[in-house]
């Protein structure tokens, strides 16, 4: 199988007005596990970056002046790539690059090739959800430059390549279903626990989970839980 990791740095996390800054992709073969193709390469999209984006990622505005692509050309390679891979993959993919990758080739007319999406914080079988450097040491193993785009890349496949691709993939294709909790607010801190998150707009505490994981999440809750049908895992993540 061939996967397509993929990585943005971007000038922040408004997905409908900040823009991409930096690339990273690496098309990978399951079969060889090793990279066939491996790319890092900057944006210049015209706009600004803010002192905290720069302070994080280390990429500043003259960096893309000199050596940015056009938003135009690297969406060209970047498609060119995801044409001979089957899937995508990538660290929180599906909430934040597949979504700044859509919207840029959806100003410029460039449609994204249709693949499966992979994220490793939902689909690596039996691994807590966490930022990447943490997932990285709990695998034994450093991710030595964070907040760079191929480092990132390369990080992601090597979590990955601990497992089974055929087992990655069958979580990969589950739905993800909201579950709320019902526990009384004397045991709040239960789930907490358990990574609900108490949504006040909703005066609910939800939680996102693939829906193979209903059941064991349910065995492991001293409270009952019931799946909102009629709520989208998008209003989680997205709501404040």
């Amino acid at each position: 199988m061939i996967l397509l990791s993929l990585d943005f740095e971007t000038t922040g996390l408004d997905k409908e007005k900040d823009r991409i800054t930096e690339v990273g992709a690496v098309l990978w073969s399951t079969n060889f596990n090793r990279a066939m193709e491996t790319t890092s390469y900057f944006v210049d999209a015209g706009v600004p970056i803010p002192k905290e984006i720069t302070e994080l990622t280390g990429i500043n505005a003259a960096m893309l002046k000199k050596f940015g692509y056009s938003e135009n050309d690297a969406m060209d390679l970047l498609i060119d790539m995801a044409e001979q891979a089957d899937a995508y993959v990538g660290q929180n993919v599906i909430q934040f690059d597949k979504i700044f990758f859509e919207n840029t080739t959806y100003r410029l007319g460039k449609p994204v090739p249709e693949k499966l999406w992979i994220d490793t914080r939902t689909d690596l079988p039996g691994v807590e959800s966490k930022s990447l450097s943490y997932m990285a040491c709990d695998a034994g193993f450093l991710n030595p430059f964070p907040h760079n785009a191929v480092a990132d890349c390369l990080t992601v496949l090597r979590l990955v390549s601990k497992f089974p691709i055929e087992d990655i993939v069958a979580r990969a294709k589950q739905p993800n279903v909201v579950v709320q909790g019902l526990q009384d607010r004397d045991h709040n801190d239960d789930a907490k626990k358990l990574k609900f998150l108490w949504k006040p707009e909703f005066k609910m505490w939800l939680k996102v989970v693939k829906e193979g994981d209903v059941k064991s999440l349910a065995e492991a809750a001293p409270f009952n839980i019931s799946i909102q049908t009629k709520m989208t895992p998008d209003q989680v993540w997205y709501s404040k």
